[in-house]
């Protein structure tokens, strides 16, 4: 594809709710109803999405979470003025395969928009976010608020279809993988998205607590809370295929993740021991907080569409 062709695209993918500025936005609103879904989930909950840079967002992305649902702004940089820029140094010779190692600066949109409809789910709408994040009893619904935007993304990268809207989402999200897309995808027919889409985020959630893979009892643990009420069990080999899949999204960087959860977690007052802050069981955690289990509810109607 040319370049003067994705240019076109973006022109005519363009409309409400959708930031013109932004490479991708549009199409991703069009193809991929992930980022449709939060995209409105957010409006809803009264975020914006601007150019102002949020306290030097763009400095340092991780650092400036509670910037963003302080503020309620979403910041996004103009980067569709860059390929106009591009097209007009050399007219009709650019394509699309010049760009695939040579991108534009990426608006991390969909990822800080299901953390802001996260927050709104999970923490209502304190004065202070800062505050919030800092209580003690608070660590589960910040690592939910993380966990969910992850499965967000696993799910939107998993609507991908075709070169141009797999180069939109890598410029739009930090998720480039998609394990056990397949298998996910067949469980999702066969035992109902809520479900699925509740094991995920548990599976995360475990992530985020440092758990790098789901032991029998684990997981036995996990489907009991997947499950709502009077849902029966998955038969024996579909529990199978789910707990293997799991496993399969949970494998990333141990050092990524402790680095990130000790820098993040140490602005909210946490002990630099961040293992002993994560030893605990974040499914006790969750029972200790009987008023999330509907919060969660609510988060996966909002995928579901």
């Amino acid at each position: 594809m040319k370049l003067v062709e994705l240019i076109r695209l973006q022109r005519r993918c363009h409309g409400k709710e959708r930031l013109f500025d932004s490479v991708g936005d549009g199409y991703l609103y069009v193809h991929n109803p992930y980022f449709r879904r939060l995209r409105k989930a957010a409006l809803a909950a009264g975020f914006r999405f601007t150019q102002r840079d949020v306290n030097s967002y763009f400095g340092f992305p991780l650092i400036h979470l509670d910037s963003i649902l302080a503020e309620r702004e979403i910041p996004y940089r103009p980067s569709f003025t860059a390929l106009l820029h591009l097209e007009r140094t050399r007219p009709g010779h650019f394509e699309l395969r010049d760009l695939f190692k040579n991108r534009p600066a990426p608006n991390y949109l969909l990822h800080e928009s299901a953390h802001a409809v996260a927050f709104r789910a999970l923490f209502g709408a304190p004065r202070d976010v800062r505050a919030a994040f800092a209580e003690p009893a608070a660590l589960v619904r910040v690592m939910l608020g993380e966990s969910y935007a992850m499965t967000t993304e696993y799910l939107a990268a998993c609507a991908v279809e075709g070169s141009v809207h797999d180069w939109f989402f890598s410029i739009s999200s930090y998720r480039h993988r998609t394990p056990k897309k397949k298998a996910i995808g067949e469980l999702l027919d066969e035992l109902g998205f809520a479900f699925v889409a509740r094991s995920v985020l548990l599976a995360f959630l475990f992530n985020n607590f440092l758990v790098d893979q789901l032991d029998r009892r684990g997981f036995e643990a996990l489907l009991a809370h997947a499950r709502e009420v009077g849902q029966p069990e998955p038969p024996p080999r579909a529990r199978e295929k789910l707990r293997r899949a799991l496993n399969g999204l949970m494998v990333m960087s141990p050092e990524f993740r402790y680095d990130t959860a000790r820098l993040f977690l140490g602005m909210f007052g946490r002990s630099r021991n961040i293992r002993q802050e994560l030893a605990r069981d974040p499914l006790a955690l969750l029972d200790a907080q009987p008023e999330l289990r509907g919060a969660l509810s609510r988060l996966i109607a909002i995928l579901a569409g």
